[in-house]
């Protein structure tokens, strides 16, 4: 081989195959890789690869594995591959994004690394298009992902490349990439594709990233015919995590990351991205991104408990704690660097300064029934007393009778005066109308003084004082027993040994790589985001809920599952390893910790508690005064009708 100035250039050992050509080492040119062609490329692939070559600048350079130079099978001849950086040290993003993946390869990151590869990952799209290109075959495959965060985006020369007055395309998609106004296109041969395509892909990426691999189409439908195939609902704009999913026809799997996560900014920018608007007026770009990213960078917590919980400033509490509370468990914690220090806290005194506090007094609430106000009267239309037409003709029909029938007199004058006595008016439309809206008053009345009497009582009462001395309390009672509760677990590491192992086994076993009949690109993203990532999750019920999934798919998961799980055999000289113990260590040791900076805590919100209350309890008194005032008259004019 030789490069576009004549030289040879040696091709080693083969180091990976696709569809359209193989890449190999470089021994005379360390630090790159020839990619060489199966087939000759054409002429416009030839004119494509010659301008990449030349157009490449540093940016470029930093963020994409680009055509540094042209090869030749002969001095000057046409173009049969070319060289570009050798991408090291690096995996798929969808190996960083994916729990499973990422507790293998990565264990000891948290939230913020994504964010990171998030942010870089942005960063990449926009140095693309700032030169006038678009990547088009946007996927999780074409990502790469280095453990400092940075990122690398490969298959260049499959990109859009606008060469001055000529544009290349990109000829080539993955589905369930592809955005709503592409969807259904049988070939996207002459397609040219836009930025606002790419930033379709870029803000699935990005959601992937920060929310756990899960796909933002792919959740539980809500009426029928939604959830069927994962390329339908993208192009229906079924966004399972919308502010509106009820009206698009589906929500959010289970075990899912709230979208509450992020602030509400970057929410707007992910409807923006996928929904209808995106397609209409324009998706966030890669620049905003950026900018959104970097800024939620700079605000951010750690969760007392472990290391690896990093969330948003704009959380009051841990969402990974909390979600391991339900058993779903995204970030764990090795407990390296998780050890019990002696810290001086001591629970009896602790406890004794927490049941010092005196709680606030009882308070008076206002009762609706010490007012008496009148009540209004109605005017207009409304007061009319309307019609007696009916008893007034009953009077005339006996008069009449009467005459006819003289010596029936007792009869017909008992019947006049009963119809005579019960007359009785019929309301009219307007004073119907008008109890109506006075009883609605009351309902509206009632519910507005029933909250403010319940804030009262929560805020300002003993209640809410008492509320968080049993929450305290309760959290007491788990400290003192945490000793045993981790010796019990402990002991039972042996009766479990051989679950674990193989659950061990499994997980080894990804759904990405794996060849199920039936089951493509799609349906594995549909499954990775109903928390199926490896075999190990693999379960009849787990599966069938995810839509789309009969018996007969179904059954084609189960049977992958089974063929690796008959590979398992179980080892008992490892059954537990001194990892396995530490690891429930870890586990306990911080529970403890986090329960000890409650209680120490606690001491100091009660009393903030009982401080707070008398200018709330002034405050709520007021508005729950004025509500009982009003409640007192609505019932009062509706009285008058």
């Amino acid at each position: 081989m030789f490069n576009s100035r004549g030289n040879p250039i040696q091709i080693g050992h083969e180091l990976g195959r696709g569809g359209e050509g193989a890449v190999y080492e470089t021994p005379g040119a360390p630090g790159f890789v020839a990619k060489v062609y199966l087939s000759p490329p054409d002429a416009k692939k030839q004119s494509k690869l010659a301008f990449m070559t030349q157009a490449a600048d540093a940016s470029l350079l930093k963020y994409a594995a680009w055509p540094q130079d042209t090869l030749h099978k002969q001095k000057g001849g046409a173009v049969v591959g070319f060289l570009m950086a050798k991408v090291t040290g690096r995996d798929p993003v969808h190996m960083v994004y994916g729990p499973k993946h990422r507790r293998q390869q990565r264990p000891n990151v948290g939230w913020d690394f994504l964010l990171y590869v998030a942010r870089n990952t942005a960063a990449a799209f926009d140095t693309l298009h700032s030169h006038g290109h678009v990547l088009g075959d946007v996927n999780q495959g074409n990502v790469m992902v280095g453990g400092d965060s940075q990122v690398v985006l490969i298959d260049s020369d499959s990109y859009q490349i606008r060469a001055k007055d000529t544009v290349h395309l990109c000829e080539v998609g993955v589905s369930h990439f592809t955005p709503p106004e592409l969807q259904g296109i049988s070939s996207f041969k002459g397609v040219t594709r836009t930025s606002n395509h790419d930033n379709f892909g870029l803000a699935l990426l990005i959601f992937h990233v920060l929310f756990g691999g899960r796909h933002p189409y792919s959740g539980v439908p809500l009426r029928k015919g939604v959830g069927d195939a994962l390329e339908t609902d993208i192009k229906e704009f079924r966004y399972a995590y919308a502010r509106d999913a009820q009206n698009r026809g589906i929500g959010p799997p289970p075990g899912s990351i709230s979208l509450s996560m992020v602030p509400d900014a970057m929410e707007a920018m992910f409807h923006q991205a996928f929904t209808e608007r995106g397609t209409n007026s324009g998706r966030p770009t890669a620049s905003q991104w950026v900018q959104a990213l970097d800024a939620q960078r700079q605000h951010l917590k750690k969760c007392a408990s472990s290391r690896t919980h990093v969330f948003p400033g704009h959380l009051s509490a841990c969402p990974w704690c909390a979600l391991e509370q339900k058993g779903i468990v995204y970030f764990i914690d090795l407990g390296s660097t998780v050890t019990h220090a002696g810290n001086g806290f001591m629970l009896t005194q602790v406890w004794a300064r927490i049941t010092a506090v005196t709680p606030p007094p009882a308070l008076a609430v206002p009762d609706p029934r010490s007012y008496s106000p009148q009540g209004r009267s109605v005017t207009g239309a409304a007061a009319q007393k309307g019609s007696t037409l009916g008893a007034d003709l009953t009077i005339a029909f006996c008069v009449v009778m009467f005459f006819i029938f003289p010596k029936a007199w007792l009869l017909w004058g008992g019947v006049t005066w009963f119809a005579f006595a019960n007359r009785k008016p019929k309301e009219s439309p307007e004073r119907i109308r008008e109890r109506s809206g006075r009883k609605y008053s009351v309902e509206q009345a009632e519910r507005t003084y029933n909250d403010l009497v319940g804030k009262l009582r929560q805020e300002a009462g003993p209640e809410g004082f008492l509320a968080k001395r049993s929450a305290l309390e309760k959290l007491k009672v788990e400290y003192e027993q945490l000793s045993q509760a981790e010796a019990r677990e402990l002991e039972q590491l042996k009766s479990t040994a051989q679950d674990r192992q193989k659950q061990k086994f499994l997980d080894g076993f990804f759904i990405d790589s794996a060849d199920i009949p039936g089951v493509g690109a799609g349906r594995k993203s549909a499954l990775k985001s109903f928390g199926i990532e490896t075999a190990a999750d693999v379960t009849r019920g787990a599966v069938m809920q995810v839509k789309g999934f009969g018996p007969n798919l179904t059954r084609a998961v189960m049977d992958w599952r089974a063929s690796c799980e008959r590979r398992f055999t179980f080892n008992p000289n490892t059954a537990v390893t001194e990892a396995d113990r530490n690891a429930v260590r870890a586990k306990y040791t911080a529970r403890r910790k986090a329960i000890e900076g409650v209680l120490a805590a606690g001491p100091a919100e009660l009393a903030g508690f009982t401080q707070k209350t008398t200018a709330r309890a002034n405050q709520l008194r007021a508005q729950a005064e004025n509500a009982a005032r009003e409640l007192a008259q609505a019932r009062a004019d509706l009285a008058v009708l």
